[in-house]
C-alpha cells in the first residue's frame, strides 16, 4: 500500500478522503498528530503527539469492523500486550482504551482510521504501549504489523476470533445509540458485527457500557 505521511493533519480520515475522492484506492494517510481527530458518535478523538494516527482507504466490506478489530487488537500481541475488544471494536487492555477505530463508507470505498496510543495517554481512561509494557516502541514498527494483519485478516473469516477477543459477550451492558438506552445481557456477535442481546434484539451500532 501507498502510504501518505503528514506531520500534522485536522483528520488522517478526511485526509484519506479528499485523496480518495480523485480516484486513488488501496493507499494509507499517516500523521504525527491530528488537530480534529474523530471518534464514533462525532466525539473528539485527542491525537497528540507520540500516538500512532493514520487511515486505510479500502474497497467496502460489511465486516471491516470485525476485520480491523482484530487486526489491531493481533498486531498489539506481537508487543508483549493482552488486549480484548470491547464492542463494537474499541482496543482494550483491561479497563482502559488503548485503540480506536472508525469507519466511513463512501461510494465504492471504506476509510478506516485508527488511533493506538503509543508513548503517551491522552486521558486517565486510556493506557499506551509504553505504559503497559514500559518500552519505547516504533510507530513505524506498530503500523506495519497492523498493515500486514489487516491484508491477512481481509482474505478470511474472522467472526470466531472476534468473540474470542471480544469482552462484552456474556457482560450485563447498557449501550447508547443515537436514538435510545437499552440495558441487557450480551449474549452473541453475528456474522454482521451486530450485538446480538439475550431478548433477542440485534444492535448494529452504539456506546457500550459494561456494568457489574
Amino acid at each position: 500500500m501507498k502510504i501518505y505521511r503528514f506531520k500534522q493533519v485536522p483528520s488522517t480520515n478526511d485526509v484519506a478522503k479528499e485523496i480518495a475522492l480523485q480516484g486513488e484506492r488501496d493507499f494509507v494517510v499517516v500523521s504525527d498528530e491530528q488537530t480534529k481527530g474523530k471518534g464514533r458518535m462525532g466525539r473528539e478523538w485527542k491525537s497528540p503527539p507520540g500516538g500512532l494516527y493514520f487511515s486505510i482507504v479500502t474497497e467496502k466490506n460489511p465486516h471491516l469492523p470485525l476485520i480491523v478489530g482484530v487486526s489491531v487488537a493481533s498486531a498489539l500481541k506481537d508487543f508483549g500486550l493482552s488486549p480484548v475488544l470491547k464492542w463494537p471494536n474499541d482496543v482494550m487492555i483491561g479497563n482502559k482504551k488503548i485503540s480506536g477505530i472508525l469507519i466511513e463508507c463512501l461510494d465504492d470505498f471504506a476509510v478506516v482510521g485508527v488511533g493506538v496510543n503509543i508513548s503517551k495517554t491522552p486521558m486517565e481512561t486510556a493506557t499506551s504501549i509504553k505504559d503497559e509494557t514500559g518500552k519505547n516502541v516504533s510507530k513505524d514498527a506498530v503500523l506495519k504489523s497492523i498493515l500486514k494483519n489487516f491484508e491477512k485478516n481481509k482474505k478470511k473469516t474472522v467472526l470466531d476470533e472476534y468473540k474470542k477477543l471480544c469482552s462484552t459477550i456474556g457482560r450485563k451492558v447498557k449501550i447508547k445509540t443515537l436514538n435510545k438506552v437499552i440495558k441487557g445481557k450480551a449474549v452473541d456477535v453475528d456474522e454482521h458485527g451486530k450485538l446480538v442481546l439475550e431478548s433477542g434484539e440485534r444492535i448494529v451500532s452504539g456506546d457500550v457500557i459494561h456494568l457489574r
